[in-house]
Parts: C-alpha cells; structure tokens; sequence
C-alpha cells in the first residue's frame, strides 16, 4: 500500500507541472496567447504572431517491471503412519471354586403315637321329648258400648209458615230465637271387658332319662415306624470356564493428511517510476502591452 500511495503522489506532481506549462502563455488579464487583451483605451494591437514549439523537461510516472520472489503456502496430501487401537474380544480360561450342598438320606427309627377307635359302652343321660296336656287359663277382652239414652232439646227445623213470614219481612222480636224440640239421644260409654277361658293344650317336653350307649374310644399306641431324613454335605466343586475379555489391540494405520507447505517462487512485477520526460509544448508570443521584445522571457515561461 505504500508504494501505491508514492505512485499517486508522484502522477499528481506530473500533472500539476505539466497544466502550469500549457497556462503560462496566459496574459495578466487572464486571456488565452493571441487574443486581444480587453481594455477600454488601448492601442491598436498587431495581428498574432504564428505558434512557436519549445522544448520542456517534466517528471511523469513511468511504469517499470521488475522481478521479485514471495512465499505462498500450498496445500499438499501426505500419508503418514499412525497407531490406532481396536476392540477385539479374546477368549480367556479362568477357574472357578464355589461350595455345592447335596441331600444325603439318612434311615432311622422314631417312635410315634397312633390313636385306635375302639367301641365302649358308657352310661350317659340323655333328653327325650314328650307329648304333654296341660290346662292353659287365658283372657280374652271385648270393648262393649254400655251407654244410655237422654231427651236432649235440640234446634228444630223452620217450618213453611215460618219461611214464608221471613220471605215476606214479617219476622217478630219474639221469632230471633230458633225453635226447639225434644230428641232423644243416645250417649255412648265403651267399656273393655275380659272374659275368662280355659283350654286344654299340647306341648312337648325334653324329660332326661339314663341308658348305656355305645361310644367309640380314642386309645393311644405306641408304633415305632423307620423314616428317611436327608442331611445337607457341604461340597467343593472346581470348575473350569472359557469366558469373552475385551481388550484394545494397537496396530499401525495409514491415513492422508492435508499440510500448509511453504513454497518460494520468482514473480514479476510493475511499479510506477517518477522520471524526466522531454516534451514539446506550443508557445506563442505574450499579446501583453507590458511586455517589450527586449523581455520575452518575462512573459512567457
């Protein structure tokens, strides 16, 4: 980046030189060589002279090659030998020692005690049931109406003449009492009354009596019988077992890798270069009053 910024910086400086050349055939008024210079009053000016060419020296930027070498990393495949580890399952004989119990049946004698049912007769007491008469006393109770008869006076119905005077607006003082009449009426008085009766029922009774009975009679005997009892041996046994082990088993591999490798190689360039460049630039003569022929250079750089 830093040569690039001296390169710019030097093709500006060109430029510059080369545009201050093409104006410094400018009048003080500022108008092109050639041209009549504006002014109210002033004398008559002489037709431009013909353009004259002169030689100048700028420094303009050049490109130039030039050979150089750099290092690049490029990416090379390589094989290479590695350790690497698998599982392999391998058969192992072990030994195994463990105890065993066995049954071992053993024959002895045991006396045990039997129970033989043998008839007995015994004398017990037992319940018969019998069929009994017996007089039984019982009540009976009877509700009985012992009421009476009274001459009660009671409200008697109006007549038809009596109706027809209360139709016709004719009732007396005397007629706000209702008439009454006799009526016998019968006044109640319920009386429970028992009455005694006597019956003959049967029942049955459980009369104890005694009789020999026949009972059969548990008697122990004394048996001696040969049973079979097993005892547990202890027992060592070796046995012999191929079992399956796991192990990690390293062998040699071969895998590809990808390396950065440096490599230095020869290229070629371009560099822009500041030098000095011989042009030919057009001049012509000043069309400034002030300038004399004595004085060209004054004018015209």
């Amino acid at each position: 980046m830093f040569i690039h910024a001296i390169r710019g910086l030097l093709a500006g400086v060109a430029f510059v030189a080369a545009s201050g050349a093409v104006q410094a055939c400018a009048g003080p008024c500022g108008s092109p060589c050639g041209s009549p210079c504006g002014g109210p009053a002033g004398p008559a000016v002489a037709p431009a002279p013909a353009p004259a060419t002169r030689t100048i020296t700028v420094m303009q930027m050049v490109p130039e090659t030039y050979e150089t070498t750099r290092t690049v990393y490029r990416t090379e495949y390589v094989n290479e030998r590695y350790t690497a580890y698998r599982t392999e399952c391998v058969p192992v004989v072990r030994t195994c020692t463990k105890t065993i119990y066995e049954k071992v049946p053993e024959w002895r004698d045991q006396v045990c005690t039997t129970y033989k049912c043998v008839p007995t007769m015994e004398c017990r007491t037992t319940y018969k049931k019998v069929t009994v008469c017996k007089t039984v006393t019982t009540v009976t109770r009877k509700c009985v109406d012992k009421g009476h008869y009274e001459c009660q006076l009671v409200p008697a119905k109006p007549g038809l003449f009596a109706r027809a005077k209360k139709c016709c607006g004719c009732d007396d003082c005397c007629d706000s009492c209702p008439p009454m009449k006799t009526k016998r009426v019968w006044v109640p008085c319920p009386t429970w009354v028992e009455t005694p009766c006597t019956k003959v029922v049967k029942c049955t009774e459980c009369v104890p009596c005694t009789e020999n009975v026949c009972v059969n009679k548990r008697v122990p005997v004394q048996t001696t019988v040969r049973v079979c009892t097993y005892r547990c041996v202890p027992r060592t046994v070796t046995s012999t077992y191929t079992e399956n082990v796991s192990r990690c088993v390293p062998y040699e591999a071969t895998r590809c890798v990808a390396k950065c490798v440096p490599v230095v190689e020869k290229v070629t360039c371009c560099r822009m270069v500041c030098k000095p460049v011989v042009k030919e630039v057009c001049c012509t003569p000043c069309c400034n009053p002030c300038c004399t022929p004595c004085c060209p250079k004054k004018c015209c750089h």
